[in-house]
């Protein structure tokens, strides 16, 4: 992938990837993906990639394509807050672009681009840690009004910023993920059932898994005869304690319950192949990457009914539910149950990586070409 843009200066442009020290999630993926495709000689800017973390050895083979710093171990806010301003200085940098929804508050004053997948600390508190929720309430007023450019991964997440500091609403882009299916698929070491129904996130309220769980323990106690089995995959989070423990140890097998922690790409490609239904439970999510995922491999898909996923999901989704009416999750899983094994009738539209990244650089590009000084402290 290769913007078609020429600058007179190849700008330097930090990116921090701290993201990609946790292995496979939504977030690492789209930044990943993104990655795979601009580290190159032909792309108008310079790539410089930081983490106060080591990058996870999934990731690699990315981070051998530019050079990769980790200049402190402090916690992450203060790693941005403190040691950051020294790198750009010291590298020269001339854009930073800030993957988790918060940018340095002082020091150097460079454009800068952040990614906003969500607006959490705003519309789902209850599904955060406490810690993490203060330093968003706190730092991410400050992050929208320093950015000169904000992606955003949906129309919804787009609303809802804007609507929360309508001050910075023409910084906002979308820019949707993609999707491309998975290669070299391995089944997991784990034997599982043929028939399953899937899903896969990480261990948080949001997403609200114990609500499903609880919806097929109680179908299976009344109806023994229920042709699925249920897989969950993901690594583990916050505020779910009970459930780790309980998933981890394997007492819900004997119930039909199967949990794959921490699947590589290729475990997870099987899933999704082998899998009959694809469940999403979320109560709140800025995208959901694994139902576009799991719609790119044809299969039918239960979800919440929430606005993200009627944005742009809306025709392929087979079924939507109350996110918290155990009775309506259990009478989807029915309705699968009836309808038995199928493929969808064809696959969604073309959702092309190389489309998110061209248009992630693009961005970048643009906002180079209009930098201009800005005062030292933050303005409305």
């Amino acid at each position: 992938m290769i913007v078609k843009d020429s600058l007179k200066y190849k700008p330097r442009i930090a990116v921090d990837v701290r993201p990609l020290a946790y292995g496979i999630n939504g977030n690492s993926r789209y930044l990943a993906e993104i990655l795979q495709r601009v580290l190159n000689e032909n792309s108008p800017l310079e790539y410089y990639l930081y983490s106060n973390k080591p990058v996870h050895p999934v990731f690699h083979e990315i981070t051998k394509k530019a050079p990769v710093f980790i200049p402190s171990r402090l916690p992450g806010l203060f790693w941005l807050n403190l040691s950051m301003p020294s790198a750009f200085r010291e590298h020269r940098i001339d854009i930073f672009w800030g993957t988790l929804q918060l940018l340095p508050i002082f020091g150097r004053n460079i454009p800068m681009a952040v990614n906003y997948h969500d607006l959490n600390f705003h519309s789902a508190p209850e599904t955060m840690t406490t810690a993490n929720y203060w330093q968003h309430r706190f730092f991410s007023p400050l992050t929208l009004k320093r950015a000169d450019k904000i992606f955003c991964l949906s129309k919804n997440t787009q609303r809802e910023i804007a609507e929360f500091l309508p001050s910075v609403a023409g910084k906002l882009q979308v820019v949707y993920p993609g999707a491309q299916g998975f290669e070299n698929v391995v089944p997991p070491n784990k034997i599982l059932p043929k028939n399953f129904l899937f899903s896969v996130g990480t261990l948080e309220p949001r997403k609200n898994l114990n609500t499903l769980l609880e919806a097929y323990r109680t179908l299976k106690r009344k109806n023994l005869d229920y042709p699925f089995s249920l897989v969950l995959a993901g690594r583990l989070g916050w505020k779910s304690e009970g459930l780790t423990e309980i998933l981890r140890n394997g007492s819900l097998e004997s119930e039909g319950i199967f949990f794959i922690e921490n699947p590589s790409d290729g475990e997870l490609g099987w899933l999704y192949k082998n899998c009959s239904y694809f469940m999403f439970p979320s109560l709140h999510e800025g995208f959901g990457l694994p139902l576009l995922e799991a719609i790119q491999e044809e299969k039918p898909c239960i979800a919440s009914d929430i606005p993200v996923f009627h944005e742009v999901l809306d025709s392929q989704i087979d079924l939507f539910v109350p996110p918290k009416d155990t009775e309506a999750w259990i009478k989807a899983m029915l309705e699968a149950g009836d309808r038995g094994v199928r493929l969808r009738d064809g696959k969604s539209r073309k959702w092309s990586w190389d489309s998110t990244a061209q248009e992630v650089e693009e961005g970048l590009v643009t906002l180079w070409k209009n930098r201009k000084r800005k005062p030292g402290k933050i303005e409305e």
